[in-house]
C-alpha cells in the first residue's frame, strides 16, 4: 500500500450518525444529525426525508423519521 493513501478509521472512533426531520417555523421540515450537519428546510416531507435518508447512508448512520404533530 502506498504511503499516501489514507486508511480508514476504526469503527470505534468514529462519530454516530443519529438522523431525524424536524418541524421548522411551522410550515418547514428540516434533517438534523447529531453530528451538527443540518439540511435545507424544506415544504415537502418527502425532500427532508430523502436528505436526511442519505446522509444516514453515507455515514452508516441511524435516520429515525418525522416527528408527530405534537413534537417539536
Amino acid at each position: 500500500m502506498r504511503q499516501d493513501q489514507q486508511q480508514p478509521l476504526p469503527r470505534d472512533t468514529m462519530m454516530h450518525h443519529e438522523v431525524h426531520v424536524r418541524h421548522v417555523q411551522r410550515h418547514f421540515l428540516q434533517s438534523v444529525c447529531s453530528c451538527g450537519w443540518l439540511g435545507a428546510a424544506r415544504r415537502s416531507p418527502s425532500l427532508a426525508t430523502e436528505e436526511g435518508q442519505d446522509h444516514a447512508i453515507l455515514f452508516d448512520g441511524a435516520f429515525t423519521g418525522i416527528p408527530s404533530e405534537g413534537g417539536e
